[in-house]
C-alpha cells in the first residue's frame, strides 16, 4: 500500500506538471550565433556592458578563451565556423582564406543543413568571405558595410516565425582598434564594445519578444574571433590578440564561469599537466628514455615549455637528464632558483656553467621557458619570448655533454632521487618541445603560443626530437608527438590533469551541433568539446 502511495503521488505531481514539463521538452531549438572581430578579453569587464553580462548569467562563460594561432579576423572566423585549429582549416594570412581547408572541414552551417534540411539559418556579415566560403549552405545570406546594417537586418530575421540560426558579425572594435589600438585607455575603442552591448541587448530583446518565444529554446553564443595589440598592428601570436572572450548563454548550459584548474580535462583539447607534492612523499615526475637517441649527449639543443610553478623551496630540478647533487656532474638541468630559474651545464670534465634569469617564475602565472644551446659558442635563456641572459661558452667539439643517466625527466633530475626541494618540483607543464638545434629568439617568439607544431610549418621542424602536448587525460603514458616515439612515463601518485583554457574557438561548433541534437562524427576531426552538464530532468527522489 506504501509503495502503492507514492506511485500515486508521482503520477499526481507529474499530471499536475505536464504542462510546462512536456512543453519544455519539446520546445523548438533555435540559436543565434555573435561573432565580434577584436574584443580583447579584459574590455567586457572594463567598459559597461550590461547586454553582454545578461548573456553571462544565464550560461558559461571564460573571458579568456583562446582563440588559436594566428589570430587574425580570417582564421578566427575559419576555427570557429569549422570547430578545427588553422593546422586543419588551412587559413593563416591576415585578411585573406587562401589556402583553405574547407572541403574537408565544412562550416558548421553545412552540417547543421546537412542533418536538418529544414532548418532555417541565415548569415549576416561584414566579410563576405564568411558567406562565400563558410556559410554558403544557408538560406538567407547578407553582407554589409557597417554594423548597424548587420544588426537592422539581424533583428529584421529574428522576427521571423520561421527562423531556426543566425549567424552575425560585428567587426568596428577591431576597425577602431586598428586605427587606434586595442587599449582600454582610448576612449573611443572603449565607446566601440560599449555600442557592441547595445546591439547584443537589441538581439537579446528582439529575441524574447517573438510570439513563440515561449515555446521556443534560444541559445545564444557570443565571442570575440581575435583581440589585438596595443599598436593596433597584428602580430598574431601575442596574448592580448590569443585570448579571446566566449559565451554560451541557454537554458542547458551551466551557469558558471569556466576556469581551466577547476575543470576536468578534456579529450582532444590542450590540457595541461601538474605535478604535486604527495603527502605520502612518493616522487611524482615524468620521465622520457633516451639512450641511444639524439636527446643523450646533446652538443646543440633548444629546450622550451610552459610552466606554472607552484609554491616551491630549495632547488629542484624542473627538467633534467643529470644527477643534481654536484653542478659539475656532466649533463643539464633547468631548475629552481629562489624565485627564479636557471640552467645548470656540464661535460664529463666537470667545466659547468650556471645561467641564470633574472625575471620571477613563482608569481602564479604561467611563463615560457626557452633554453638555446650550441656547445662551442653560446648559450641563450628566454623568457615570455624575451632574452634575459646569456654566456659565451668554451666547450671544444671533442668535449662530452652526455649523462651518466638514460632519462630525461620533468619535476626530477635525471637520477629520479633528487632530494632538493623534495620530494619533486611542483608546478604544471605544458608544451614541452627539444630541437637537436640552436633556435633563434625570433623564431621561439613567433612560434611558442603555436600549438601542433608537427602538423605547422616551423622552420626547425626537422630537428624537433621530443613533443610532449601533455593533453593526456588518464594512463600514464606521456606521448612524444614529434614523430621520434620518444614517449614518456608519468610515476608517482600526486598529479592533475585540467584544460589549459577553459573554453576556445573550437568548441563554439561542437555546441551549436549539441543544441540541435546533432551527434558528432569522430571522422570529422572537430577538437572541441560540449560544455554542458546534461543532467537528465529530475521531479525529485522517491525513497525506498
Amino acid at each position: 500500500m506504501r509503495h502503492l502511495f507514492k506511485y500515486a503521488c508521482l503520477v499526481l505531481v507529474v499530471l499536475l506538471l505536464k504542462g510546462g514539463l512536456v512543453s519544455a521538452q519539446t520546445k523548438a531549438k533555435k540559436i543565434l550565433v555573435i561573432g565580434i572581430d577584436g574584443i580583447i578579453n579584459t574590455a567586457i569587464d572594463y567598459a559597461a556592458t550590461p547586454g553582454i553580462g545578461a548573456l553571462r548569467v544565464n550560461g558559461s562563460y571564460t573571458m579568456s578563451g583562446y582563440g588559436g594561432v594566428p589570430a587574425y579576423t580570417s582564421s578566427g572566423w575559419s576555427t570557429m565556423l569549422t570547430g578545427v585549429s588553422s593546422d586543419k582549416h588551412g587559413v593563416t594570412v591576415n585578411e585573406s582564406f587562401s589556402g583553405n581547408n574547407f572541403a574537408q572541414y565544412p562550416s558548421v552551417v553545412s552540417r547543421m543543413k546537412s542533418a536538418l534540411s529544414s532548418l532555417v539559418v541565415a548569415s549576416v556579415v561584414r566579410t563576405p568571405e564568411v558567406n562565400t566560403l563558410l556559410n554558403g549552405a544557408a538560406d538567407q545570406k547578407f553582407q554589409f558595410s557597417t554594423d548597424d546594417e548587420v544588426y537592422s537586418k539581424s533583428v529584421e530575421l529574428l522576427k521571423q516565425a520561421d527562423m531556426g540560426a543566425v549567424f552575425l558579425q560585428f567587426s568596428s572594435p577591431a576597425e577602431v582598434g586598428q586605427a587606434v589600438g586595442f587599449q582600454l585607455r582610448q576612449a573611443q575603442y572603449v565607446l566601440a564594445i560599449q555600442k557592441i552591448d547595445e546591439y547584443v541587448a537589441g538581439l537579446h530583446a528582439a529575441i524574447e519578444s517573438r510570439s513563440s518565444y515561449a515555446n521556443e529554446d534560444w541559445n545564444i553564443f557570443l565571442a570575440s574571433t581575435r583581440g589585438g595589440t596595443e599598436s593596433g598592428i597584428p602580430q598574431s601570436s601575442t596574448p592580448e590578440e590569443i585570448n579571446v572572450p566566449i559565451i554560451f548563454s541557454g537554458a542547458e548550459m551551466d551557469k558558471k564561469e569556466m576556469i581551466g584548474t577547476a575543470l576536468a580535462p578534456r579529450e582532444n583539447a590542450d590540457n595541461i599537466l601538474r605535478i604535486n607534492k604527495a603527502a605520502s612523499g612518493d616522487k611524482t615526475y615524468v620521465r622520457i628514455p633516451i639512450k641511444g637517441t639524439p636527446l643523450q649527449g646533446m652538443n646543440k639543443f633548444t629546450i622550451e615549455f610552459w610552466a606554472k610553478a607552484d609554491a616551491n623551496s630549495s632547488d629542484p630540478s624542473i627538467i633534467g637528464d643529470k644527477n643534481w647533487d654536484s653542478g659539475g656532474n656532466p649533463g643539464f638541468t633547468i631548475c629552481r632558483s629562489g624565485s627564479t630559474w636557471k640552467i645548470n651545464i656540464a661535460n664529463q670534465k666537470t667545466e659547468r656553467y650556471d645561467i641564470g634569469s633574472s625575471k620571477v617564475l613563482e608569481d602564479g602565472n604561467w611563463h615560457h621557458i626557452a633554453v638555446v644551446f650550441d656547445k662551442t659558442k653560446l648559450c641563450t635563456i628566454y623568457q615570455d619570448g624575451e632574452k634575459v641572459n646569456e654566456s659565451v661558452l668554451t666547450y671544444k667539439d671533442a668535449d662530452n655533454m652526455a649523462s651518466p643517466y638514460d632519462y630525461i625527466c620533468l619535476g626530477q633530475d635525471g637520477s629520479q632521487v633528487y632530494g632538493g626541494g623534495a620530494p619533486n618540483w611542483a608546478g604544471s607543464l605544458n608544451e614541452l618541445r627539444i630541437f637537436t638545434d640552436a633556435l633563434s629568439g625570433e623564431t621561439i617568439k613567433k612560434y611558442m603560443y603555436l600549438r601542433n607544431i608537427e602538423n605547422g610549418n616551423h622552420p626547425n621542424k626537422a630537428s624537433l626530437n621530443l613533443y610532449l602536448k601533455l593533453d593526456e587525460v588518464r594512463g600514464t603514458v606521456i606521448t612524444d608527438y614529434s614523430g621520434k616515439g620518444h614517449n614518456g612515463e608519468l610515476v608517482g601518485p600526486a598529479s592533475e590533469r585540467h584544460p589549459y583554457y577553459g573554453m576556445g574557438l573550437t568548441d563554439i561548433a561542437v555546441n551549436i551541433l549539441s543544441h540541435f541534437g546533432i551527434s558528432v562524427n569522430s571522422g570529422w576531426g572537430l577538437e572541441g568539446s560540449v560544455l554542458k552538464s546534461n543532467v537528465p530532468y529530475r521531479l525529485f527522489k522517491v525513497p525506498r
